[in-house]
């Protein structure tokens, strides 16, 4: 605290000679940086437009008036080929950059970086500092201060002739806007077990960043049986980056049902008065406790893993923190003809996994991976993977890879509040094997841009994976 306050005080203090000021500008500027939402931004995907690079840090008074007079310049000429991107500093990642950007309502991307970057590469001495880059690249004008709008205009005017490229995809958001829902999703799973206790699990997908939790904030779930009383659970929020939660509910916990079918639930936001901020629609919980019911906009396993190169730019959301999950199943066929086999794979950060063969997802046939691990004390702001890797071999064990290298599919973990993961590889991404072969399967753990393998599994073999889908049995 001692320490933010005499930065802000410093960063006051230069304002009052620097403030509008122009410094010689450097003569170039390149990062590659996870973004708030998700994914990755880089500076070379903007090539072709002018862009306006804004350093803040949300202790930054002049930067929370900054902000929004840009994002408001970028919506304006965003047509006419200028992009802004936010360029955060603080110590505190995503958990404290989410909220801050929530309450300001800016749509424009925002990267989370690093004070000592900014300073050894883009020479920020104060906050917040502005940089506008030509449709080259290349940095043509800096501005210490808050950057006036005729200022931000004749710095990018005389480059709008020649910035046609449209805004790359990766620079696109999707916050909530003022007035729409911040309920996402909604489902309930049933015969679950925590600690013991049997009961069910309330998921909720919500956006509450734009809230306080200093001084409380909570969800409360109303449960209903027909004309019974209402009873009411309560969760507390202390982080309201997340977007994922989760509610237990014991089976002893759920009221009398008089005269229903099924109960009728509800779940409310509530803030720190125990005011209700927002509520969802009713949804029903099965009457036999330990059933799970669906009520959901949409399937929810999208939410929580997708597939492809490990830099990505497409959001991913992936669960917080919900109730330890009851341990894995022993090898079993489902009726819908999916085999699941549990294999013992640990070792250090990586506990168990289970394997569902002939597993569909998006009309697309694959082996489902769910994955235990504990990645809980790691950092996400760097970069921080899931990888699964795959090693054809004949029949006899030999392996069928030239040069030495497995495939490897890489999945981006956001958050990492969870020690249950699921991962989907579709049965094209699998590496082809003669009849007889096999496919030898680990996972490892990588950390940091340059995706440095923190932790290994012990490998485990599947026989000719994706048979179904090759036809063959």
């Amino acid at each position: 605290m001692a320490k933010a306050l005499s930065a802000l005080i410093f960063c006051l203090s230069l304002f009052l000679c620097l403030t509008g000021a122009q410094a010689a500008p450097p003569p170039a500027l390149s990062f590659d940086l996870p973004t708030l939402d998700g994914g990755n931004l880089s500076l070379e995907q903007f090539r072709g437009r002018v862009v306006v690079v804004e350093f803040f840090a949300t202790w930054c008074k002049p930067c929370r008036r900054a902000l929004p007079k840009l994002d408001k310049f970028a919506k304006e000429y965003a047509g006419r080929g200028v992009s802004a991107i936010a360029f955060s500093v603080d110590q505190g990642g995503r958990q404290v950059v989410k909220p801050f950007v929530a309450r300001l309502g800016l749509q424009m991307p925002v990267v989370l970086g690093d004070v000592k970057w900014a300073q050894a590469n883009a020479g920020v001495r104060v906050l917040p500092t502005t940089l506008i880059i030509d449709p080259q690249g290349k940095v043509v004008h800096r501005y210490e201060g808050p950057v006036s709008r005729p200022h931000l205009m004749a710095a990018v005017g005389p480059y709008l002739a020649a910035a046609r490229n449209p805004q790359p995809k990766a620079a696109r958001t999707q916050r909530r806007q003022p007035g729409e829902s911040r309920f996402l999703d909604l489902w309930v799973t049933g015969n679950e077990v925590v600690e013991g206790h049997k009961g069910l699990f309330v998921h909720l997908v919500a956006d509450v960043a734009d809230q306080r939790s200093v001084r409380g904030l909570w969800l409360a779930l109303n449960i209903q049986g027909g004309s019974g009383p209402v009873k009411r659970l309560y969760m507390r929020i202390d982080d309201v980056s997340l977007e994922y939660f989760v509610m237990f509910v014991r089976c002893d916990q759920l009221p009398a049902l008089v005269g229903a079918s099924a109960y009728r639930a509800q779940v409310s936001i509530l803030d720190s008065q125990q005011r209700v901020v927002e509520s969802s629609p009713e949804f029903p919980i099965a009457a036999a406790c330990g059933v799970g019911g669906q009520y959901a906009a949409r399937t929810p396993e999208p939410k929580k893993f997708s597939w492809g190169d490990a830099d990505s730019s497409q959001p991913q959301t992936v669960p917080a923190t919900p109730p330890a999950a009851p341990p894995a199943p022993a090898p079993q066929t489902g009726g819908g003809g999916e085999a699941t086999q549990v294999f013992d794979v640990a070792q250090g950060r990586i506990k168990g996994v289970a394997v569902s063969q002939n597993h569909e997802f998006e009309g697309k046939p694959g082996v489902l991976f769910r994955v235990k691990a504990e990645l809980g004390d790691l950092p996400t702001d760097k970069g921080l993977w899931l990888a699964v890797n795959l090693w054809p071999e004949d029949s006899k064990g030999r392996g069928l890879v030239r040069g030495g290298e497995p495939e490897s599919l890489y999945h981006r973990v956001d958050s990492t509040f969870l020690d249950d993961y699921l991962l989907f590889v579709r049965c094209d991404q699998f590496p082809e094997v003669p009849t007889g072969g096999r496919v030898r399967v680990w996972f490892t753990v990588l950390i940091g841009p340059q995706k440095n393998v923190l932790a290994r599994s012990k490998e485990f073999v599947l026989t000719q994976p994706c048979r179904l889908a090759y036809g063959s049995q």
